[in-house]
């Protein structure tokens, strides 16, 4: 039989410091990155937390001037879009004052724990309040769209449906009835390790004690 190379182990172990510095490196960057999107959103948003909404939208003519201006910037329509749908949003769902400062804005991002332009778009959209037995059962049986109210307020919608049907939910049920069994059983292995352990460690310390 040939034996393995004793080069691969250290050429897999190289490989592998190297690849955890990458991600390190990608996680510093992502976050820098989320930083300064976050700045550019304060920017945007005390730029206009002096303009009176109409019906949760900017008058026209200062959303026209917000667009015009991100697009001569440089920015793209998909993402002038969001910075607008965003920035409008915070404006209605966040207690930011009149006039307020990039430096202020930030501050309350910062408070609501938004560390990033997603967790802004869910916040903004009401999706941050789903947890994730929430989520799970909308997969499963569907979940309501939402609107904007006349104030620019998201409100529940239509009912829209999953794509699963009775013996998709039979099946999930056969599959948590089975899964719930082994994590009771797996409890109670758990207990009875442990409580044999004590009752090994109760042992020990009484011989240790009549030495």
């Amino acid at each position: 039989m040939t034996a393995i190379n004793e080069n691969v182990f250290a050429a897999v172990k190289s490989l592998e410091g190297a690849i955890t510095a990458l991600r390190e490196v990608a996680k510093e960057n992502g976050a820098e990155a989320n930083g300064k999107k976050l700045d550019a959103y304060a920017e945007v948003i005390a730029s206009i937390s002096g303009i009176k909404l109409v019906k949760g939208n900017l008058p026209r003519a200062i959303g026209n001037q917000l667009r015009e201006g991100l697009l001569g910037a440089g920015l793209k329509d998909a993402l002038v879009k969001r910075y607008t749908e965003n920035s409008v949003g915070a404006l209605r769902v966040l207690d930011i004052p009149t006039q307020a400062t990039a430096e202020l804005v930030k501050e309350i991002l910062a408070t609501e724990n938004i560390a990033s332009e997603n967790q802004l778009a869910k916040l903004v959209n009401g999706e941050s309040e789903k947890d994730k037995v929430q989520g799970l059962a909308e997969a499963l049986i569907g979940k309501f769209t939402t609107r904007k109210d006349e104030d620019g307020n998201r409100v529940k919608g239509i009912f829209k449906a999953s794509d699963l049907d009775q013996a998709d939910w039979d099946r999930f049920e056969d599959l948590v009835r089975e899964l719930k069994a082994a994590r009771s059983a797996a409890a109670d292995a758990g207990k009875l390790a442990a409580a044999a352990q004590e009752t090994i460690n109760a042992a020990a310390n009484e011989v240790f004690s009549q030495l």
